[in-house]
């Protein structure tokens, strides 16, 4: 850096007389203290940014409520479906759940059984059953086959005079005579057995609970022929029973309507209860879900069953929900064409095409 001079002239050397005064600055050293910088958090807005628009401010707090209230509706639901679930547990706890009713069937593999998981098949056995410790043949064998993959219900009846060989046994005969013999295990295995269908479940009900569910639904409507009202007035005594499209038939007309067979034959009589099933579902459709509560409260004791009480509140609440809304459709065992009437052991038996009757299983309940 070079010296200042007070003066005009700089001395030319170290014997200069010149009266002027220079003087030489000191550098300024610098301060080691160095003050900090201003402290910065990320989650702070800065400064230079922008204030949010007063008008969209009321736009979160609305959302906000607006999330608010779909939380809590879903609370509330959730809440109502498990006190629903609850409620209906507690009904179905004083069933008469037959835990061993439904054993491995060992005449077979069931491995090798047509099943499906998107399938379930549950067998219903309805008995005429005055007494209720006493065996009977079953009337009826309907087998309800759920399948949640089509969304369809297919109700497929089994002829009490099939004749099938039954394994416990060890010989052939009526295929509802398995009842008498061994209840609604050997039913099942019998079925199985011949037809190579897995069956998941059974529920067995007399003609009583039948009628107490139609009544507790104030009846059901279906097709009567006037074959079929003539026969009900004349040889049955249900003097109010007409002929139409739509007739209205109380409990006690509903089940003399299902067990008609002398008028034709038993493929008819299967259908007639097919048909007032198929009734009874659509009128279970329409039913108050509080009446239909309370129905099942009156009737469930009446109900032998393979399933717990925990199985059948599911089924009930998807049924509620889900199964309700499926289609329905129909069909029969022996199908049309794979069997013949004879005459074995002084009985009117049915011969049937067993192998042409699993393909026919396969194809309608399988799809």
């Amino acid at each position: 850096m070079e010296d200042i001079y007070i003066g005009g002239k700089k001395p030319m050397d170290d014997n200069s007389t010149a009266e002027d005064i220079y003087i030489t600055p000191r550098r300024r050293q610098q301060s080691a203290y160095t003050p900090p910088e201003e402290p910065f958090y990320p989650d702070e807005e800065p400064e230079n940014e922008p204030e949010e628009p007063e008008e969209e401010r009321p736009k979160k707090k609305k959302k906000s409520k607006f999330f608010r209230r779909i939380r809590a509706i879903i609370l509330v639901a959730a809440l109502l479906i498990g006190l629903l679930t609850g409620m209906v547990y507690h009904t179905f706890s004083s069933v008469n759940y037959n835990e061993t009713g439904h054993g491995e069937n060992v005449f077979l593999d069931e491995d090798k059984l047509m099943q499906s998981t998107s399938v379930k098949n549950i067998l219903l056995i309805g008995v005429d059953r005055r007494n209720p410790d006493e065996s009977s043949r079953s009337d009826t064998m309907l087998l309800v086959s759920l399948n949640t993959k089509t969304g369809k219900i297919k109700l497929t009846s089994f002829m009490r005079d099939t004749y099938v060989y039954i394994p416990e046994r060890q010989k052939n005969a009526k295929l509802n005579a398995a009842c008498t013999w061994g209840g609604a295990q050997m039913v099942m295995d019998t079925v199985e057995y011949n037809f190579n269908i897995k069956i998941d479940h059974y529920m067995l009900v007399d003609f009583t609970m039948f009628e107490d569910i139609i009544n507790g639904l104030d009846g059901v409507d279906v097709e009567v022929t006037d074959k079929e009202a003539k026969y009900m007035r004349e040889k049955v005594h249900l003097k109010n029973v007409q002929a139409g499209e739509s007739v209205h038939l109380n409990g006690k007309e509903a089940l003399w309507y299902c067990r008609i067979r002398a008028l034709d034959s038993d493929f008819m009589r299967t259908r007639r209860q097919r048909k007032v099933m198929t009734a009874l579902i659509e009128k279970v459709k329409k039913t108050n879900p509080f009446e239909l509560y309370e129905l099942t409260g009156e009737i469930v004791s009446l109900i032998e069953t393979d399933m717990s009480p925990a199985t059948l509140t599911s089924l009930a609440v998807n049924g509620l929900f889900r199964y309700l809304h499926y289609d329905i459709e129909q069909g029969s065992v022996p199908a049309e064409g794979t069997w013949q009437s004879k005459k074995i052991s002084g009985q009117s038996v049915l011969s049937v095409d067993l192998g042409e009757n699993r393909e026919y299983l396969e194809e309608f309940i399988y799809e």
